[in-house]
């Protein structure tokens, strides 16, 4: 069953993934983002959730990427997503 995110619902199929490979054991890593959609506590406010699968357990977040549209909570998901991934701690390389 896909992580559930607080206040978001079920991140659902993945609208867009990218695949990468971990430089510690040579595995996949993927970074999923979910679509976007309103959130349903604050009215103007749009929700992004992301997910990374291939570092140890599935990451996944109850701060997924917000914004005024659904542009701008996707493109604020994948910053989120990319600096958490940085920060993890495993360093990962293209496909």
């Amino acid at each position: 069953m896909p992580p559930t995110f607080d206040g978001v619902g079920e991140f659902g199929e993945p609208i867009a993934t990218r695949e990468l490979v971990s430089e510690d054991h040579g595995g996949s890593v993927v970074v999923a983002l979910g679509a976007p959609r309103p959130d349903p506590d604050r009215d103007g406010i749009w929700l992004c959730p992301w997910r990374i699968d291939g570092i140890g357990e599935t990451w996944a977040t109850g701060n997924p990427g917000r914004g005024t549209d659904s542009w701008q909570a996707l493109t604020s998901a994948i910053t989120i997503a990319m600096a958490a991934l940085e920060g993890s701690g495993h360093p990962v390389q293209p496909a």
